[in-house]
């Protein structure tokens, strides 16, 4: 390994990245098999990429109209995205051959982005350790501190928590995290030795977090041309060249962002969020745009961000599983400042405590740094990392992954805090040392243990399913279970406020939902009774249409029977913009047809079907409020008999529909505490 080719430092750095790697892949997989996994099971934002890169295989940047919903940007007659085309153009090879992956390789493009970004922290720490003065062989207690260093930096920060959700918001810190390693690398090298080469691959990895996360690039870039232009004016002409093309390794990646901002949204590196989706169907981002002068970035929101990814009590223990996860309660504005939106949120100091203390250590020994001549070839990635946090503090949307943008710095920071650490440990007495080893040591295993258990609800929360009834059934059964039970509620109707982790048993176990804690959809469906019923028609009967249920979503729709002169009928879902009809199915005297409405909690969509005939539709079931930006599960109900003027001859005969076994396991914990 560069700056220090020794076997144990080799060893030490596979231990790290090994454990880090078991964390962060573990997640990754959700603790199975499934390397074709999405975020949602409709595959909601893990396809975006896919889509871009068959629009860009096609020759233009412009992606098919509607396909990014909410995210997609509408200007003139074109939808755009906002993310940068990097990892639209890494699918390429693969689109290229086959399309049976498109919307599923996520997974796969986390796991590249992810290896990277683990070897180039490796090198980074034992070149961070060559750069420290009077450095001599690594001692055994050093490579200890190493690997736990390692596996802090590749499992223990929020990518893990990244990894769970395989959807394009976390795969762009995956791969802009893997840019930044390399070049914050490359640009130490540069800095002990001038090169071409070094400038090079800082281009390289300038460029690719540029057109992967424009911020971060942005911060590299600006470091890149102000270190050029440093060595160029410095005393050693033969360095000049070099100088030169680190100038151009800074310059070039931002021309190009420019350029491709431009094309799309006629500015040099905003995106026109009046002309987003979102804004168009959410009144409260209107209002924020409004109260913000028509943006939500400024210096008016950093009192709010720094509160939120800095406090230190940003982590939430319970007595049940996962014992770790967010703040119960999403994080709050401070000051007079309208944000976007905001949802729990854990901190970076609470999370990842020992990179914080680390990379605090680095930026107090700055001017220490820059005294010492080789020491300093550090700082230039350090200021890019501080650089690179500057955004995500100045943007009114707080929401946990956002403090991905910390990791870099906690990256950079943790490998000179450490190193900064261990010569002062030194100073002390040997005990030191191994006392720093220990912390290191523990802080890595508290860092990992709470990403990965913070991981686990919301993989279920997103996905839903089978999944979230496990994550459910897993509170009941691991220690700490009694602590659930007060947690349960049951009613009739769901509660406006969904309380972290509550339970909430709607009638005699009809339907089981979770508490998120977030206003922005308070309830999430766990399972729900399937609603079944017997339809006959008697030997008198006349056609025409009868409805039978109502489902109160987004709209409200009508299902009805619609039932011919030849025993024939079929179900059509009826709604104030058009109707949808199932085929068509015999009702011979003396049989029963059942129908079927059931809501399976991954879909969020009613599943309409019936024996025979068959599936017939899956209608939107949710409901949105657009002045309170919440959404709330819907309703199904039975058409009021008073309301059926002709009953055509048909007979409605309701049958118990599926148990809820796990809502019955609910209710008998509850009641365990009367």
């Amino acid at each position: 390994m560069s700056g220090h080719p020794h076997l144990k430092a080799y060893v030490s750095s596979a231990a790290g990245i090994l454990v880090g790697g078991l964390a962060f892949f573990g997640v990754l997989l959700n603790f199975g098999w499934n390397p074709g996994r999405t975020a949602t099971a409709f595959g909601f934002a893990s396809n975006f990429f896919d889509i871009q890169a068959r629009a860009l295989l096609e020759g233009h940047l412009a992606v098919p109209d509607n396909s990014l919903g909410i995210e997609g940007f509408v200007v003139g007659d074109k939808t755009y995205m906002y993310f940068p085309p990097f990892p639209a153009l890494a699918r390429m090879p693969i689109l290229l051959i086959t399309d049976e992956f498109d919307g599923r390789l996520t997974v796969l493009m986390m796991a590249i982005a992810w290896s990277i970004f683990a070897v180039m922290s490796a090198r980074l720490v034992w070149l961070a350790r060559a750069c420290m003065p009077g450095s001599t062989p690594a001692t055994v207690p050093e490579h200890v501190a190493a690997a736990a260093l390692i596996a802090a930096i590749t499992g223990g920060t929020v990518l893990t928590f990244d990894a769970a959700l395989p959807w394009v918001y976390h795969e762009v810190y995956t791969w802009a995290a893997a840019f930044f390693m390399t070049a914050a690398y490359w640009l130490v090298r540069f800095g002990l030795h001038p090169s071409t080469r070094s400038a090079v691959w800082v281009g390289a990895a300038t460029l690719g977090a540029v057109m992967t996360r424009t911020t971060g690039g942005f911060a590299l870039a600006g470091v890149c041309i102000a270190l050029g232009l440093y060595v160029a004016v410095g005393r050693h002409r033969v360095h000049r060249p070099a100088a030169v093309a680190l100038v151009a390794a800074g310059m070039a990646p931002v021309t190009a962002s420019v350029a491709l901002n431009m094309v799309k949204f006629n500015h040099p590196y905003l995106f026109p969020l009046e002309d987003q989706v979102w804004t168009t169907v959410n009144s409260h981002r209107r209002i924020a745009l409004e109260a913000n002068g028509g943006t939500i970035t400024g210096p008016q929101f950093i009192q709010s961000t720094l509160h939120a990814y800095l406090r230190p009590d940003g982590i939430r223990f319970t007595e049940y599983f996962p014992w770790v996860s967010l703040p119960s309660q999403p994080a709050l504005p401070v000051g007079d400042v309208v944000l976007d939106q905001t949802y729990r949120t854990g901190s970076v100091t609470a999370f990842m405590p020992m990179l914080t203390l680390l990379t605090l250590v680095a930026l107090l020994a700055i001017p220490a740094m820059v005294r010492q001549r080789r020491a300093k070839v550090l700082l230039p990635p350090l200021v890019a990392t501080i650089l690179l946090i500057g955004p995500v503090l100045m943007y009114g949307y707080i929401t946990h992954r956002y403090t991905s943008e910390f990791v870099p710095l906690l990256a950079v920071g943790g490998a000179i805090g450490l190193w900064v650490s261990w010569r002062a440990a030194g100073r002390i007495a040997p005990w030191a040392q191994w006392t720093l080893v220990t912390l290191t040591v523990v802080g890595a295993v508290l860092s990992l243990v709470a990403q990965v258990l913070t991981a686990q609800p919301a993989a279920a929360l997103t996905q839903r399913g089978a999944g979230l009834e496990h994550h459910v059934a897993r509170q009941l059964a691991l220690p700490g279970s009694a602590a659930v039970r007060p947690l349960v509620l049951k009613g009739k109707e769901l509660p406006e406020d969904g309380p972290a982790d509550a339970l909430f048993v709607r009638g005699e176990c009809d339907a089981l939902f979770i508490g998120t804690g977030d206003s922005f959809e308070p309830w999430v469906l766990v399972e729900q009774r399937p609603l079944v019923v017997g339809l006959s028609l008697g030997k008198k009967f006349s056609k025409g249409r009868v409805p039978l249920y109502i489902i109160d979503g987004p709209q409200r729709r009508r299902v009805v029977l619609e039932i011919a002169d030849t025993r024939l009928a079929r179900l059509v879902i009826t709604a104030p913009d058009g109707e949808v009809a199932g085929e068509w199915f015999p009702m011979h005297r003396g049989s029963e047809v059942r129908l079927g409405l059931g809501v399976p909690s991954e879909l969020g969509h009613v599943d309409v079907t019936s024996t025979p005939g068959g599936h017939v539709a899956y209608v939107p079931w949710s409901t949105y409020d657009d002045t309170t930006l919440s959404t709330r599960p819907g309703t199904i109900k039975a058409v009021d008999p008073g309301d059926l003027k002709v009953r055509r001859g048909l007979t409605v005969r309701h049958l118990p529909g599926r148990p809820l076994s796990l809502c019955r396991q609910v209710l008998a914990e509850a009641e365990q505490t009367g």
